[in-house]
């Protein structure tokens, strides 16, 4: 994302849209692949489809610096939290 020239909301929407492939062709090897408990991947899948459906949506209408501090303020969370536990 530093090295494009195009605004932090179209960087964002990049990323989540990759990641959603990333992850859908994750999924579709592990349908093949592996044995899948599908109570607990049914709900990642929901809450990973509703998560991004919100963060898209609020993304696009934070000005540039709120967003970039929304992303660090979730990134030292998540690396905390992973630290410590």
């Amino acid at each position: 994302g530093v090295a494009l020239s195009q605004d932090l909301q179209r960087t964002n929407a990049l990323k989540n849209v990759l990641s959603g492939s990333i992850n859908g062709v994750a999924g579709l090897y592990f349908l093949i692949v592996a044995h899948v408990d599908w109570g607990p991947a049914g709900l990642i899948a929901c809450t990973s489809i509703v998560g991004g459906q919100l963060g898209a949506r609020y993304g696009r209408r934070l000005p540039p610096a709120g967003l970039r501090a929304a992303i660090v303020v979730v990134g030292v969370f998540a690396i905390v939290r992973l630290v410590v536990y």
